[in-house]
Order: C-alpha cells, then sequence, then structure tokens
C-alpha cells in the first residue's frame, strides 16, 4: 500500500491535486466565511472601547481579545466545515469500499471533496496551545468517535470511519489510516478500537483494522487490510503477529 504523488499524505485530510486545483474555491470559501464572525467582533471590540476615556481599557483588554480572536476563528471554521460536509454528505452519502482511484468515481472523488471541506478548521486548530483539541476534539465534529480518557494527542488519525473505545492509549508517531491506495485501487475502510487498547509508538493501523478489548500492538508494528487482533492479546511484527495472550 503506498500514496501516489497526486496525494498529499501530510495530513488527516489529504487531497488529490487534481480535485483540488479545480475545487479550491471551497477551501477558500470557508476560510472567508470564518473570519466574520472574527471580523464582527473586533468591530465591536473598537467601538465600545476606542474612544476617549477607554483607551486604558483598550490596552489593558488587547491580550484576552487576541485569545478570543484566535478561538472565535477556530470554532467558526469547524461550523462552516461542518456545513459544507452536510451539504456533500447529502449529495453523496459516504461509504466504505474498494473503489478506483479515478476523480470519475464518485466515492473517490467525493472523498477528496470531504476533505477540502475539513483541511482549513484541521490545520489553524493544529496551532492551538492544548494539544486535545485537534485530535480529541475537532475531530469529534467530523464523524470520528473517540471514547472517554483516551490518549491521543499525538497520533495521526484519519478524519473519517474511525470508531475509539474508552482508556485507550495511541502511541506517539502511530497512524491510524481507513484510507489506501493499492495500484489504480482506493480503500476506504472503518477502523474499531475496543476499550483499554494500547497501541505503542509508530505503529500503523490499516484500513479494515479490528482491534478487540484489551489488545495491544507493540511499538513499530502494523497490521494488515481487514486485521482483526483479538481480546487481551498482545501483537507484534510486520506485519503484526500474535505474540502471546494476556
Amino acid at each position: 500500500m503506498f500514496s501516489p504523488a497526486s496525494l498529499k499524505c501530510d495530513s488527516p485530510t489529504p487531497i488529490d491535486e487534481r480535485i483540488r486545483n479545480k475545487y479550491i474555491v471551497i477551501y477558500f470559501t470557508i476560510i472567508i466565511l470564518s473570519f466574520i464572525p472574527c471580523s464582527l467582533f473586533e468591530y465591536l471590540y473598537f467601538i465600545f472601547f476606542w474612544k476617549e476615556g477607554f483607551y486604558w481599557m483598550f490596552f489593558l483588554f488587547f491580550p484576552f481579545n487576541i485569545l478570543i480572536f484566535l478561538y472565535l476563528l477556530q470554532f467558526s471554521a469547524i461550523f462552516f466545515s461542518v456545513l459544507f460536509l452536510t451539504i456533500i454528505k447529502i449529495i453523496h452519502p459516504p461509504r466504505e469500499g474498494i473503489f478506483k482511484r479515478d476523480i470519475k468515481d464518485k466515492d473517490y472523488f467525493y472523498w477528496n471533496l470531504r476533505n477540502i471541506a475539513k483541511k482549513w478548521p484541521l490545520f489553524i486548530n493544529a496551532s492551538n496551545p492544548f494539544p486535545w483539541f485537534k485530535n480529541r476534539f475537532t475531530l469529534r465534529f467530523f464523524g470520528t468517535k473517540i471514547g472517554k480518557k483516551v490518549i491521543c494527542d499525538n497520533t495521526w488519525i484519519s478524519s473519517e470511519f474511525i470508531k475509539i473505545g474508552k482508556n485507550v492509549i495511541l502511541g506517539m508517531g502511530s497512524t491510524i489510516l481507513t484510507f489506501g491506495i493499492e495500484q489504480e485501487s482506493f480503500i476506504l475502510k472503518r477502523i474499531v478500537i475496543g476499550d483499554g487498547v494500547i497501541i505503542g509508538s509508530k505503529c500503523v493501523v490499516l484500513p479494515g483494522t479490528t482491534i478487540k478489548n484489551g489488545a495491544s500492538l507493540s511499538a513499530h508494528s502494523y497490521t494488515n487490510n481487514d486485521d482483526v487482533l483479538e481480546e487481551n492479546s498482545i501483537y507484534i511484527g510486520h506485519p503484526a503477529k500474535l505474540k502471546r495472550d494476556i
């Protein structure tokens, strides 16, 4: 499995360059719309505080103004992204399967459109000083299900078809990948990670994988497509094989 040059796989929302170049207007529209609430806030801030007798309050609250502006931008980006996503999903609902890596294939085409709609909020939220804001907060708005007490702040997680249980630890530098490329085929399959699962650092979990409750995947290991890791077991290797039951 590999990623062709047309896909820029440096984020949970890679986009085929052939589609990006044609529909980049969606990306810029979401950016522009997300700045509207921020602009209104700044306008009101200047109206209320930039006047005689209130200059000291203008400068006193200016650091808080910057903080509010940044968070308002991030929430606005999420809101308008979800709005566009809802429209795209109504036109063509997402589905799992093996499709042609061809822009004429509707499933591949609309997968790229969904990624264009998600690109800006994921980018802007990655700069948040709170690391959980991207994975444990933002991804939930795109349909990724993440349970309680999950440690995943330094993990690369696809932005759809993911279900993660509670009390899960995902290691630093690991990749949870619901899509893949094999020659001219495009694979898009759900990944299910059960409760109490531990995934070591720099692991790769490929599309269709199911990791049952209490299973562990040792560091630097990876699964195959559609692998099933049984409950309360340790897996290791390339690809991962059963090491022993816990």
